[in-house]
């Protein structure tokens, strides 16, 4: 199993999400990779086919295909995973939540410290 990276709360918020769409939409935990244009409009949604994440060479193509993007992959455990997003904006994650982060959700699980707000790019693994 991965070390956890993930320290604050909203990284878990965005990861459940995640695997809750995923799960929604394909019946299981798979990875996807969601590309969206400047405006924070969905362009397309990559879904693999089980057993051929996105990585690499194929990860750098969407990447470079989309301004804006979130890119989800499920570990063989059950809430375990890695979750990358870059040029992000908040307003549209709160949107996919389904309600706004708030100050407690950028405050340090693991010391009392916490986050100067919303990160635009970001990755983290939660193990």
């Amino acid at each position: 199993m991965a070390t956890s990276t993930a320290r604050y709360r909203f990284e878990f918020r965005l990861f459940d999400w995640a695997e809750s769409f995923t799960r929604s939409l394909c019946g299981d935990r798979r990875s996807f990779f969601l590309g969206l244009r400047r405006d924070g409009s969905v362009r397309r949604i990559y879904f693999s086919r089980p057993g051929a994440p996105f990585d690499g060479d194929r990860k750098s193509a969407l990447a470079e295909s989309h301004p804006v993007w979130l890119l989800y992959a499920p570990y063989g455990e059950v809430g375990s995973g890695y979750l990358e997003w870059f040029d992000l904006e908040r307003p549209i994650a709160e949107r996919w939540l389904g309600q706004p982060l708030d100050d407690a959700d950028f405050m340090d699980v693991r010391s009392l410290g916490s986050r100067d707000g919303w990160p635009t790019s970001w990755r983290m693994i939660i193990g």
